[in-house]
């Protein structure tokens, strides 16, 4: 409870920082490159810092927090930044010219930079890499991975016991192993509440197609779901159109990022990842000379990957549901409840391969 307490305090804390901090960014022809700090730009003696990201910036999802995160430990810490949105045959290029213009930390964001970090990290030795949302690890390698299963279950379980049709949908963007994470949680805790609820599932195909991403909401609701939990980036955006569109008993359930108070009485909850307050915190240990090559899984267990509940005034959910959802939660932090498709810590770090 305390580790989600100062959880939730610290998310708090970077969204009130993040107004300002974001407002120093500036765009750059140079393979698209966005410069921050500018103010700090002609010291030789600041660090400095290169984001590079597959997708760009705006998805109000897994792309702003983490640059939330990396942006605001930069400011603490005087780093100079450049955040890069690379474009799909140029992620090496793009980190290597960062690093020939003195970027000693490379920040890189999703799988799909994955062999390109692995490549470069292998050829400079010297420069230090976090890779978010990605199974990864190396000699100067540090990943960032959320393993969310057990915080997924609780999403289930939700879903569960506020569907009046027994019928509720999930929207992935890509079925991959990183989406089929959230859906093997989700599952487990229908059919810990309810075995006989239908489950659909659709995958949109990309994670920046908001329209596709409403098409497919649609279809769920207009085919009996009352509940749906998207996790698709960007396209994901698209379920809060179908639901608003579909009106009052229907709901969807966000993920990643608080957005408990983007469509009142229809958003129950926000399946929170903190990849924010992780980012913030390896970019300081990297300044402070403390970087931590290996891998960083965020779970349940730790508060870096939590349900949280929209209150009252948000949207109505009966108190015997909340009070449930907390048994529930205690019982999974306990060991009580297992979930199956939760891996340990040892059994995902033998999955990584050079």
């Amino acid at each position: 409870m305390v580790k989600r307490v100062f959880s939730m305090f610290m998310v708090l804390v970077l969204l009130l920082l993040t107004f300002t901090g974001c407002s120093k960014a500036t765009n750059s022809s140079n393979i698209g490159k966005i410069d921050t700090n500018n103010d700090i730009d002609q010291n030789e003696n600041v660090k400095k810092v290169a984001f590079v990201t597959s997708q760009r910036l705006g998805d109000e999802g897994p792309v702003d927090m983490v640059f939330r995160g990396v942006n605001l430990a930069c400011e603490e810490a005087n780093l100079q930044l450049h955040v890069v949105e690379a474009q799909k045959g140029e992620y090496e290029e793009s980190m290597q010219a960062m690093i020939s213009e003195g970027y000693s930390l490379i920040v890189a964001l999703f799988p799909e930079l994955l062999d390109s970090v692995k490549n470069v990290a292998s050829q400079n030795p010297d420069t230090d890499f976090i890779h978010t949302i990605c199974l990864t690890t190396g000699d100067n390698i540090q990943g960032i991975v959320c393993y969310e299963q057990k915080s997924s279950f609780v999403m289930g379980a939700l879903a569960a016991l506020m569907t009046k049709t027994n019928k509720i949908a999930y929207g992935g963007a890509v079925d991959n192993p990183d989406q089929n994470r959230y859906l093997d949680g989700f599952k487990e805790g229908v059919n810990y509440i309810n075995p006989n609820i239908e489950v659909q599932v659709s995958w949109i195909g990309s994670f920046e197609d908001p329209a596709k991403g409403k098409e497919l909401a649609l279809v769920h609701y207009q085919d009996g779901c009352d509940v749906l939990w998207g996790c698709g980036g960007k396209s994901g955006l698209g379920a809060y159109e179908a639901v608003k569109e579909m009106g009052e008993g229907y709901y969807v359930m966000a993920t990643t990022d608080d957005n408990n108070s983007r469509l009142p009485g229809q958003v129950l909850a926000s399946h929170m990842e903190y990849y924010d307050v992780a980012t913030k915190e390896a970019v300081l240990d990297w300044s402070n000379g403390n970087y931590k090559p290996g891998l960083t899984m965020m779970t349940l267990d730790n508060g870096y990957a939590y349900p949280l509940l929209a209150d009252e005034s948000q949207c109505h959910i009966p108190t015997e549901v909340r009070n449930e959802i907390e048994d529930i939660i205690t019982k999974l932090e306990s060991g009580e409840i297992v979930v199956k498709s939760m891996p340990t810590y040892e059994e995902v770090l033998s999955t990584i391969t050079d």
